[in-house]
């Protein structure tokens, strides 16, 4: 039996470096604790680093080789959106007390990285559809959000469900890729891909989520963070761009409690959108993304 995954953790704040251990160690990962990053990380799983030592390290966290995680930090603060642009800077985790961290290390150490199941509690009953058109589209809108009112979901939240989901339905059968005809597609083998979109919704009881997933991949991470970064900077809806990145993606963000894009490059994408169901985020005016992914 090999050993087990190891994660370097650089915590200024002692309490929040105890939070991450225990969070790691229940997922099956060894934490090393750091004073400070360390310039070899080749046989780390994952470097996980919080706020003060995102601020103090700046641009050397670009050349870790392993994937980042941020922990304490906040998605509004362009500081952090700046250094996301690029992997290895892959993950913010908001609330490092959340299930989030452990699920997001687990995913980092596995490679199984889709589903929206590992976010939800265990036997957890999911809904799927395939939308290969807009009037399918609109018809599975109506459809999500009678179950989100059947299970009790305030007004608000099913709202922000119908956004969420007309948004990334529109993006896997019309922008991804955009220079593609609409509703047929070439995948990276020169097949002819019919444009077709799946979707999946499931609640447990503190989580909602939704995902939309597409067998393109054509979504990196760069256009994920530069649109937010932009969408901010114009404060509003930004244009569509050349590489399949319009999914209003601010307006997404905006409206969950945790985006997380999955992309298997050339071959498949999911965006998975968690909405909190405990009441916090369903009295919320203008809820935001407390945590942000993208694993590839």
């Amino acid at each position: 039996m090999g050993a087990s995954p190891r994660a370097v953790c650089v915590c200024a704040d002692r309490a929040v470096a105890r939070v991450v251990e225990r969070a790691l160690t229940a997922a099956g990962v060894v934490v090393d604790h750091r004073e400070t990053i360390p310039a070899e990380l080749a046989d780390a799983a994952l470097l996980v680093v919080d706020r003060a030592t995102r601020l103090a390290a700046g641009d050397i966290l670009r050349a870790a080789s392993c994937p980042v995680v941020v922990v304490g930090d906040d998605v509004d603060d362009d500081g952090l959106i700046t250094l996301m642009l690029e992997a290895p800077v892959s993950h913010l985790v908001g609330d490092p007390t959340t299930a989030d961290l452990g699920i997001t290390s687990e995913k980092l150490v596995s490679g199984d990285l889709f589903g929206l199941e590992k976010y939800l509690a265990p036997n957890t009953k999911v809904g799927e559809r395939v939308v290969a058109s807009d009037p399918e589209r609109r018809v599975v809108i109506g459809e999500v959000c009678a179950w989100a009112e059947a299970i009790g979901a305030r007004t608000p939240v099913v709202h922000r469900l119908a956004n969420v989901v007309d948004e990334l339905l529109m993006n896997a059968l019309h922008d991804a890729p955009r220079e593609s005809k609409p509703l047929i597609a070439e995948s990276t083998s020169g097949d002819k891909l019919e444009r077709r979109a799946v979707l999946r919704w499931a609640c447990d009881a503190n989580t909602i989520a939704i995902s939309v997933g597409d067998a393109f991949g054509a979504l990196r991470q760069r256009d994920v963070i530069d649109h937010v970064r932009r969408a901010k900077e114009e404060r509003g809806r930004p244009e569509l761009d050349p590489h399949g990145a319009g999914l209003g993606l601010y307006l997404v963000l905006a409206n969950v409690a945790s985006l997380v894009v999955n992309v298997d490059p050339g071959r498949r994408t999911e965006v998975v959108c968690l909405f909190d169901r405990t009441g916090v985020d369903q009295r919320a005016v203008e809820p935001r993304a407390k945590s942000l992914h993208v694993f590839t």
